[in-house]
């Protein structure tokens, strides 16, 4: 028999469309093809069916959109988590951190010396007028420390929140990436573009890095351009659908990707890999961090069926 699982988390992954969204929604319909029924608490839309006996919990991103207006029930995460029926599902740095990315890049102090420059509005939608470490909070504590299992993206990504938070003894899972390889393969058409970037135009992903070592070059910007960003170099191609992206990666010599701050996982980057790109990429980039070569076909193929079964081995599931 299948699993009954609440899953619980700050944005639907049937209604928002962001890398983790697409994990998250990727991995629960192929739960439910393994016989695993779920019922779903999000803050975006606003949803709450859950099963009153389940044998499980997934708690994921639980703190995805600090300033938001809507966001879960600090109630609910606290029953969540105080049975300890629960896994911890990381798809970014967000339950470990709530400013936008990880400004720190994981060198957490008491006193965060990012957030005494934080704006007003800011601070009142986020509920937090102090200067402490977001990290040092019980819930956010619990929720690491009293998991069945934490899940994250990447070698890198488990080692600097480890670190963050002082978790390294617990168990954790590194999904492998999750990729759609009937799209993103060689399909040895001519290189005629020298250097491409996709994903959100923003300093996140390393936009002052770009322009200052590709301000001069050929180098074509696939993306939207984050709010209050200036893009005054390469060739801005706009966003395009997103079956069309591995037709220009198949036309990218160079794949260029340098994020300012510890990135999970960085999916985009594998995608370019199996398109037979060649990076051009930092330290930062998550997928870098594993001990595999990113371009091999197949590598990723049970990637999900490889998480069920662990998950359902902690749970005492089939």
């Amino acid at each position: 028999m299948g699993l009954k699982i609440n899953y619980i988390a700050q944005l639907s992954p049937f209604a928002h469309h962001g890398g983790g969204e697409q994990i998250l929604r990727r991995l629960l319909q192929s739960g439910e093809q393994r016989g695993h029924q779920f019922a779903y608490a999000t803050a975006s839309p606003s949803v709450e069916q859950l099963f009153s006996d389940p044998d499980l919990t997934i708690l994921a991103d639980v703190f995805n959109s600090p300033y938001g207006l809507r966001r879960l029930s600090p109630l609910l995460l606290e029953k969540a988590v105080a049975g300890g029926r629960f896994i911890h599902f990381d798809n970014a740095y967000v339950d470990a951190c709530n400013l936008d990315y990880l400004p720190c890049s994981g060198k957490a102090s008491a006193a965060c010396p990012h957030k005494p420059g934080l704006q007003l509005r800011k601070r009142l939608l986020g509920r937090d007028f102090s200067d402490r470490c977001f990290q040092e909070q019980q819930l956010v504590q619990k929720l690491y420390r009293h998991s069945l299992l934490n899940v994250f993206l990447s070698p890198l990504h488990h080692r600097v929140i480890s670190d963050m938070l002082g978790v390294a003894d617990r168990d954790a899972f590194i999904v492998k990436p999750l990729i759609d390889e009937e799209l993103f393969y060689d399909r040895g058409l001519e290189r005629d573009l020298e250097y491409l970037f996709v994903g959100v135009i923003s300093e996140a992903k390393g936009l002052a890095e770009m322009r200052r070592r590709f301000g001069a070059k050929e180098i074509h910007l696939i993306g939207k351009i984050a709010k209050g960003e200036r893009l005054d170099f390469g060739n801005y191609l706009g966003s395009v659908p997103y079956h069309e992206v591995p037709l220009y990666m198949n036309r990218a010599r160079n794949f260029v990707f340098l994020p300012r701050w510890p990135e999970p996982q960085g999916r985009v980057v594998v995608e370019a890999a199996m398109c037979g790109c060649q990076l051009i990429a930092n330290e930062n980039v998550g997928a870098l961090s594993f001990d595999f070569p990113l371009s091999s076909p197949g590598l990723f193929r049970n990637a999900d069926q490889e998480f069920w079964q662990e998950v359902e081995q902690r749970a005492g599931g089939q």
